[in-house]
């Protein structure tokens, strides 16, 4: 039976104003390039670099504006019914990945038909083309399924289907309120791609459109430039101001943390437990959307708590 995530629920609708707003006052500045590279004659399957866990997500939604977008994510988090209903919700489909067995790879089929639903009703869909995360800075081999999905659904629509890539480039992997500069590359119009090489084996064709999207998605990682503090490019002086002017700004950090407490010190508890890091800025995410009056204080508090780390 079809999810049918494309539907439009006023509840999904309200609450993604609160949930962006969440994500972009996570960081210290965010920003967004590379939206006029989004086809508007086709549909669009992004493919983003995976190194933030689920704040990957968050983030492209920031890309596509208000409008929602279909992901796909591992299939054995849908076991818990509950869970699996949360994230039909919020428009999340299961992906099986080899390890999972050929039984439940299988059922992927059933998935590739709601993706193509979803395209076909105009709404984005996003898929990870590593298949898994790792908070370090460059790429992991990616896997062909964005691009036989895409194959699939240019054949059985009639229309452009592009693979739009997407580059997130986090300025901390484990800690908040750093920068963030998200970059949309070149779309890759893949129907069209498979028709224009047809005459070539589809093991290459493959072989060549996960060299082409891996390129596109590395060209926009660490583009963020330093800070001044740590550029090199300052007079030792304007570093010894700015070391004065971050004593002097002590207090104001020891109020903030005070106030914003219940944010920092439940996060680090479970951010301590943690065995993949990588979560980091998802459960910083998922605890400040339970404290949202005591944004501005984090905020200024961690903002302060990076300079410090860099200055001293």
């Amino acid at each position: 039976m079809a999810t049918q995530i494309y539907k439009y629920s006023r509840v999904y609708d309200w609450g993604r104003y609160y949930f962006d707003l969440c994500a972009r006052t996570q960081f210290s500045k965010v920003t967004i390039r590379g939206r006029e590279n989004i086809p508007t004659d086709g549909e669009i399957i992004y493919a983003p670099n995976h190194v933030a866990a689920m704040m990957d997500p968050m983030v492209t939604l920031l890309v596509n504006g208000h409008s929602p977008v279909g992901f796909g994510a591992r299939s054995d988090i849908f076991a818990n019914p509950i869970a699996a209903w949360a994230l039909h919700f919020v428009r999340v489909l299961p992906l099986a990945r080899e390890r999972n067995g050929l039984k439940e790879v299988a059922k992927n089929y059933e998935t590739f038909d709601d993706i193509i639903d979803c395209l076909r009703h105009g709404m984005p869909f996003c898929m990870f083309a590593e298949g898994t995360h790792r908070a370090e800075r460059g790429l992991l081999p990616l896997k062909k399924g964005v691009f036989r999905i895409a194959k699939m659904a240019s054949e059985e629509l009639g229309k452009h289907v592009y693979v739009v890539p997407i580059s997130s480039d986090y300025e901390y992997f484990f800690r908040p309120m750093g920068r963030i500069c998200v970059t949309v590359g070149e779309a890759i119009d893949v129907g069209e791609y498979f028709r224009t090489h047809s005459e070539e084996p589809e093991a290459n064709i493959y072989k060549d459109l996960l060299n082409m999207l891996s390129t596109r998605i590395k060209a926009n990682l660490d583009v963020l430039p330093p800070r001044p503090c740590l550029d090199g490019s300052n007079a030792m002086g304007n570093k010894a101001l700015r070391k004065i002017a971050a004593v002097l700004s002590i207090p104001v950090f020891i109020v903030c943390a005070i106030l914003c407490a219940p944010i920092w010190l439940i996060a680090e508890h479970f951010i301590y437990r943690l065995e993949d890091k990588a979560f980091s800025h998802t459960v910083y995410f998922a605890v400040r959307l339970l404290f949202p009056v005591l944004w501005p204080f984090h905020s200024v508090m961690a903002y302060l708590w990076n300079r410090y780390r860099e200055l001293f």
